[in-house]
């Protein structure tokens, strides 16, 4: 005898599971839909003005490789890269470890440390800005009162880079910092002991035990910082659209004139699929590098 119920039940548990699918399965077509789309107009001369959209294969790469644009942003884009994420996670880091220290006030000193992170990222390089201003803003002031020379600071195309990374490293830094507290917290407290016991300097413990355990924790870092430095828009821009001289035009503010101000959408995409290559490469190997410090620090 066929017990209907029971088959009606079983026909809703598969769709049930289905069901729960679903949710990730259409945040996966919204991403991969667009991101399609990009790739396959990155081979086209898609231009908004003439309304052309023919497919020209690897014209736009090729063009790419004569352009000397594109090799001045790629190089934008890696020093930008590189400076902001030694400045993040060397200051990120020490400033986690004296807030572990237990100091007085240390809720207080946590509470200010966040406020950065708490501004919207164009919100901060406006400010920053200003104080940056080279007449009426405050750090040159600063440097008056002290003796030191001024400097033109966003508006020189020597001094922009470094000052957008300081923008860029004073809003990330505490979130970088809140990483570092939480894996310094979650150490294991038996080998330090046993250090403590053997008389070993606190050099030689922090070498051979702190670095090497927070080594999985460092590289989340690295990851997460060198993606979003990779990809920067907002600050760059609000601070000085990509200049002066093209002294601070990264790969994703270079694309952005390349899409809506000269309406070249298939050389935009282009760049954009070159982003999001370095991007992807570089993720896949930290990526493989953390699951192997995983496995060193809990075995495995």
């Amino acid at each position: 005898m066929i017990n209907p119920f029971g088959i009606k039940e079983s026909f809703w548990s598969r769709r049930k599971a289905f069901l729960l699918f679903l949710p990730a399965f259409i945040i996966t077509v919204g991403i991969l839909v667009p991101f399609g789309y990009s790739v396959v107009m990155s081979f086209t001369d898609f231009n908004l003005t003439s309304g052309t959209s023919n497919f020209i294969g690897f014209g736009n790469y090729l063009k790419m490789t004569k352009d000397s644009e594109f090799w001045n942003s790629l190089k934008v884009t890696l020093l930008f890269t590189l400076g902001a994420v030694i400045f993040e996670v060397g200051i990120g880091f020490v400033a986690a470890y004296l807030l572990n220290l237990g100091l007085l006030g240390q809720k207080l000193w946590r509470t200010l440390f966040l406020l950065p992170v708490m501004l919207p990222p164009t919100v901060a390089a406006i400010m920053w800005k200003l104080m940056m201003a080279p007449i009426q803003g405050v750090f040159n002031y600063l440097l008056q009162l002290v003796g030191l020379p001024v400097s033109e600071w966003l508006g020189s195309s020597s001094t922009a880079l470094i000052s957008v990374i300081l923008i860029d490293a004073y809003v990330f830094i505490p979130f970088v910092g809140m990483i570092f507290l939480a894996g310094i917290q979650n150490l294991p407290k038996e080998p330090y002991e046993a250090a403590a016991v053997d008389g070993v300097s606190s050099w030689f413990t922090f070498r051979k035990l702190t670095i090497p355990l927070l080594k999985p924790v460092i590289l989340i870092v690295l990851l997460f910082r060198i993606m979003d430095c990779l990809k920067h828009f907002d600050i760059i821009y609000a601070a000085t659209k990509g200049g002066p001289a093209s002294a601070t035009m990264t790969l994703s503010v270079q694309s952005y004139y390349q899409s809506f101000r000269w309406t070249n959408m298939g050389y935009s995409f282009a760049h954009l699929v070159v982003l999001w290559a370095i991007v992807y490469v570089l993720s896949y190997l930290l990526v493989e590098k953390w699951k192997k410090a995983v496995r060193e620090v809990h075995g495995g």
